[in-house]
């Protein structure tokens, strides 16, 4: 149900298409959740039927026609009472290198490297594309604190993965000494 909270967010702030909520959604919430372009349109679909969004249809000629989503003050009011009454459920982390980690005893001491350094070269990438957005979002006029806030946790998340991964192949050449 998180995902419709969501996308309630990201038209609460501004009138915006589908095209425009999946594109938020992968720049701005990909380092806390994840989810598909169907989900997302399917998602839009219920929140519609269920009168928390409405949308304005454009008819365009040399285009596809788009619907623009605006948030209805039914969806305004059950996103607040969603943010203020919903306890906080505990985090959790759903990482597939985590489970790959289980099972280094069973591969070579360099496949295990192997994978520490492609995570980390997967998190530095991560880590440059994530400090180049909150970069060019800082020069934005009105800044949206709520996305500054979720960025700054992406960059300290690929961060702290980096510095993890480098502890561990330091971990993992001191064993290998013994």
């Amino acid at each position: 149900m998180s995902l419709r909270y969501a996308l309630l967010g990201i038209i609460s702030k501004r009138r915006v298409t589908g095209y425009d909520v999946v594109h938020i959604f992968k720049q701005q919430m990909v380092h806390f959740w994840g989810s598909t372009h169907s989900q997302i349109y399917t998602e839009l679909h219920k929140m519609e039927k269920d009168e928390l969004v409405d949308h304005e249809l454009v008819i365009q000629e040399s285009s596809p026609n788009k619907k623009i989503y605006s948030l209805t003050d039914k969806g305004r009011k059950e996103l607040i009472r969603w943010a203020v009454e919903e306890p906080l459920k505990s985090a959790k982390i759903k990482d597939e290198f985590l489970i790959k980690t289980t099972i280094f005893p069973i591969l070579t001491h360099k496949e295990v490297l192997t994978l520490l350094d492609e995570v980390i070269e997967r998190e530095r990438i991560t880590l440059e594309k994530t400090e180049a957005w909150r970069d060019h979002f800082k020069q934005e006029s009105k800044q949206d604190l709520g996305a500054l806030l979720t960025v700054e946790y992406g960059i300290r998340y690929a961060k702290m993965y980096i510095e993890w991964c480098q502890w561990a192949k330091q971990l993992i050449e001191e064993r290998s000494l013994h």
